[in-house]
């Protein structure tokens, strides 16, 4: 019976562990980091297989050679872990770059000094077998070389597992297990190949870092078979991250806590005419002619070229993961269209509810006037049609000042409201001034929790359109509730006995739009589709030959009307 020593039967057992795993990994080649990964177990199980074959052959010349492949496994390992590393947290670009291609120079000298060793002997010097524990074991004396190669793949695989610990601390618990055992699987054989390379211990001519990496094996096994890490890759929420502030189309820079900026996004550069590069480590109000105001949105004007704009400033305080203070980010936003708009619209708010109302007005009275004293009776009942349109026009006013007057003082959390009261205070009002009669078929003990002004306005506005435009000898206006309990919702239907409301009146409110070819003849069902919007409902319409019914759901059926009559007015 042949008898294996243990530290080959270790070492070729976690070269055979190597080999399944890459079998199991080719699957999923292609995603981020995993080709790197296979190539580091490619270097992975040459190390293992050929330290652990060596140890079973006694031939000098064969012992050489398999040494040789030994110190090419073990120099070809780290590299391809950092690349790993690199790729799979999202720092892939950086694989690309001149600089780690100058890494690969690593590998590459020591694998030809290596092989030519006998010509020069740079690694390693005074090669010969010296048996341990039954084993092929060899020692030499280690030269300059030798340390600069082993260190330096150490350092490139510390490197690597510092990124997957940087995953850990970073996004949380969806890659944190996994990643943490891949990190610490790299311990036990890191440990015993310095242990090997510094000579410490009874034995230095043996090497245990091929046998360690069983350890090595069966955590990555749990990290890549039972954890499914190459399934969710942090890589993707990393790229999302920078594209997120890359892509950004607002100026974004962070700031340390001495005020210089330390990042910027291609926004910034462009708004301030800089680049990063130009930038990073200037004082903030330096670049921006801003200042920092922590937890503040802030209007400021920033002259560019020649042009002056207007930005919204939003700074926030940016904390590390143990809640001290680094620094700050910034957000700007141009709102200088904004500001215009909003000045050109607040100006022909001014003009048409005030100027034009005063001059409609006095308009109405020359007409009223005129009428009077007029003998033509064609005359007269033009004059009449004319009083009765700038009636209208001031009245079209009237309710836009109402609409904005209930939208200025709408609270968000409103008491309840007592539906049948307020809907029957609405009918009462609206047939003292119309032609026509108006049905509330509400239960008494129904309460929304609503604005009481939108809602009224809303409802006057329905009650009152359904009256005016009925062709009917009698119109009449139906209020009526339907509720669903499991959703919480009331929906409140305004029936007329009309003409039905016409197409392209429908489509413009249903788009939420007017156009020069496609618009409504008033205000009033935009100050209803307004005013539900703010309730937080939804409308509909259904019109048939019968007239037109206007279904209003508003979410939230409070408890009983009592509530309501208890309850403080908001005013």
């Amino acid at each position: 019976m042949i008898s294996i020593p243990w530290p080959a039967a270790a070492s070729i057992l976690s070269g055979v562990g190597t080999v399944v795993l890459f079998s199991y990994l080719w699957r999923h080649r292609g995603r981020p980091g995993v080709n790197w990964f296979l190539l580091t177990l490619v270097a992975q199980a040459v190390w293992c297989l050929s330290y652990g074959v060596s140890l079973l052959v006694f031939d000098p010349t064969l012992r050489w050679w398999l040494e040789v492949a030994t110190w090419v496994g073990i120099s070809w390992t780290g590299l391809p872990f950092l690349a790993f590393g690199l790729e799979y947290t999202g720092r892939g670009r950086l694989v690309q770059t001149p600089w780690f291609g100058a890494l690969v120079s690593v590998p590459v000298l020591t694998t030809v000094l290596v092989a030519t060793n006998p010509l020069h002997e740079l690694v390693w010097s005074e090669f010969r077998l010296d048996p341990i524990f039954g084993a092929a074991t060899v020692a030499y004396e280690f030269e300059a070389l030798a340390f600069f190669a082993i260190m330096s793949g150490t350092v490139f695989a510390a490197a690597g597992t510092l990124l997957l610990f940087d995953t850990v601390v970073s996004y949380g618990p969806l890659y944190r297990t996994e990643a943490l055992a891949v990190g610490l699987s790299t311990l036990p054989p890191g440990i015993a190949l310095l242990v090997w390379l510094f000579g410490i211990g009874p034995v230095p001519q043996l090497n245990l870092s091929a046998a360690m990496f069983l350890p090595h094996v069966l955590l990555d096994a749990y990290a890549f078979v039972g954890g499914r890490m190459f399934t969710y890759s942090p890589s993707v929420r990393r790229t999302a991250d920078q594209s997120a502030v890359e892509d950004l189309e607002n100026p974004f820079l962070v700031v340390d806590t001495d005020e210089r900026i330390v990042d910027c996004n291609p926004a910034a550069e462009a708004l301030f005419g800089v680049t990063a590069t130009d930038v990073l480590g200037e004082p903030f109000e330096h670049v921006t002619e801003l200042s920092i105001d922590d937890g503040r949105t802030e209007v400021v004007t920033h002259t560019s070229r020649g042009e002056r704009r207007e930005l919204a400033a939003s700074t926030s305080a940016l904390q590390n993961g143990a809640g001290r203070a680094v620094g700050h980010t910034v957000i700007l936003q141009d709102i200088t269209d904004q500001r215009r708009r909003e000045q050109r619209l607040a100006i022909l708010n001014r003009v048409l509810r005030h100027n034009l109302r005063n001059d409609m007005t006095a308009v109405r009275g020359y007409v009223s006037l005129a009428a009077d004293r007029a003998n033509d009776d064609d005359l007269t009942a033009t004059l009449e049609s004319v009083h009765d349109d700038v009636d209208a026009v001031i009245e079209m006013g009237e309710k836009a000042r109402d609409f904005e007057r209930a939208i200025d003082t709408a609270t968000d959390s409103p008491p309840p409201l007592a539906v049948r009261d307020v809907l029957e205070s609405v009918a009462a009002d609206i047939e003292a001034s119309r032609d026509g009669r108006v049905e509330v078929a509400v239960p008494d003990d129904l309460a929304v929790r609503a604005d009481r002004d939108l809602f009224e306005l809303a409802f006057a506005n329905l009650v009152e359109n359904g009256l005016v435009h009925s062709t009917a000898e009698k119109p009449r206006v139906t209020v009526e509730v339907s509720g669903d309990s499991p959703a919480r919702t009331v929906t409140v239907t305004v029936r007329d006995n009309g003409p039905g409301l016409p197409d392209h009146e429908r489509s413009v409110l249903e788009q939420g739009e007017e156009t020069a070819l496609e618009h409504g003849s008033g205000l009033g069902l935009w100050i209803v589709t307004w005013c539900v919007t703010a309730l937080g409902g939804d409308l509909e319409f259904d019109t048939d030959e019968t007239g037109t019914a206007v279904s209003v759901r508003l979410p939230v059926v409070s408890e009983s009307v009592e509530a309501a009559v208890q309850a403080p007015d908001p005013s």
